[in-house]
């Protein structure tokens, strides 16, 4: 895991072309009608626009790129092609909301044939930039079922069940991707999140596996960190190790705070891992590369860390809602109860004085006198009662 996450979903635009031109694709038409129908070759008037397109792209002219692609995808909106190409530009530019769009629109128009898998890749990719992790899961569990040889490579998947608090599931996807990728020091750091969470910090450590070839600063200080060996301090020293320049030292600390946030986690800090998360997203958004702007089916270190900051305050705030659930303060239940409270108080006062009102002028002087009130008279013919033997 790298700050481009490409691997084997990298998806260039002249590739997407060749996906999206493959020979024939089978497309219900209106009516039932199952007959094969071609994927079109983007007509010669589109092609010219998606090109016009990515120049402007490359001068820096976002509006007229943006212009540009929607009318070449207006010119023959029933082409699946033209939408996928627009999703990737869309993706060049951070637009996600559009991107996902329209890799929904494709697949309206080129169906379930596995020649187009990568489209729920690549849509997978946009729905976790959008922080829609359940529909992220779901486009990649879709792409596993339609190229299921990929399945041990697919990382992005296990952080994703990871982030979503499905710690089972990453466990087994993120030790599955180790049978082809044992070298990944990010994937076992979030291994070890999982299985914190789990089982506890003492059999994540116990579970590290052993990471050899990782040559980034601070990686394998981290490591030690993860294996209790080091201290963050240990960690900060290594990202000012060499007198890195500007450039390396900024990937260094990136790094440094992702991980740190990580290992903070999974030992239940949670505010201080959003902390942590949050001066790695700072680093993100404003360093070229660092964020998604890639044509699809990709994921970067700064799209992570923005997604995993959003479920860290999410988390936090439904800890908070049980907490004062629990304990109520300072809400409105307990000022309604406190006014109930008051309320049966009053009553009682003034329940006792006008008790006390109602006494006759010997019960109070015998009151004010501290001496025990006179015996009721008799009422009617009642006889006394004989005294009892033994009374003085």
């Amino acid at each position: 895991m790298v700050l481009v996450r490409g691997g084997f979903f990298q998806i260039s635009l002249t590739a997407c072309c060749v996906l999206a031109c493959v020979a024939q694709a089978q497309v219900p038409r209106p009516g039932g009608s199952n007959k094969e129908i071609p994927i079109l070759f983007p007509r010669v008037e589109q092609e010219e626009l998606f090109l016009q397109s990515i120049e402007a792209f490359d001068a820096g002219q976002t509006n007229r790129m943006m212009q540009l692609v929607d009318q070449a995808v207006a010119i023959d909106p029933v082409n699946g092609y033209a939408y996928i190409k627009r999703a990737q530009l869309m993706d060049l530019v951070g637009n996600n909301q559009r991107a996902a769009a329209d890799y929904t629109s494709a697949l309206t128009y080129v169906g379930t044939d596995p020649k187009f898998a990568d489209i729920y890749q690549m849509r997978g990719c946009a729905f976790f930039k959008l922080g829609n992790l359940r529909a992220a899961v779901g486009d990649w569990a879709t792409f596993l079922r339609m190229k299921p040889e990929k399945e041990a490579e697919h990382w992005q998947i296990g952080v994703a069940y990871a982030l979503l608090g499905s710690h089972e599931e990453a466990r087994k996807q993120l030790e599955w991707h180790w049978t082809v990728n044992s070298g990944d020091m990010e994937v076992a750091f979030w291994h070890y999140l999982s299985v914190a969470r789990m089982e506890g910090v003492d059999q994540a450590r116990a579970a590290l596996r052993e990471i050899d070839g990782e040559e980034r600063v601070p990686m394998n200080k981290l490591y030690e960190l993860y294996q209790g060996k080091a201290t963050e301090g240990d960690v900060w020293l290594a990202v000012a190790e060499g007198d890195p320049d500007a450039a390396e030292q900024t990937r260094r600390k990136f790094f440094a705070h992702l991980y740190l946030g990580l290992h903070k986690q999974a030992a239940g800090q949670l505010t201080a891992a959003k902390a942590e998360i949050r001066k790695a997203l700072d680093i993100a958004l404003v360093n070229e590369g660092y964020i998604g702007d890639s044509p699809g089916g990709q994921l970067r270190g700064g799209d992570i860390a923005r997604v995993h900051h959003q479920q860290l305050q999410r988390m936090i705030a439904e800890q908070q809602a049980w907490l004062e659930a629990g304990q109520p303060k300072d809400s409105a239940g307990t000022f309604v109860a406190y006014g109930v409270a008051m309320a049966g108080l009053g009553g009682l006062i003034v329940w006792g004085l006008r008790a006390q009102r109602r006494r006759s002028p010997g019960e109070d002087a015998a009151f004010e006198a501290d001496e025990p009130s006179p015996e009721p008279e008799p009422v009617g013919d009642t006889e006394p009662e004989p005294e009892l033997a033994g009374k003085s």
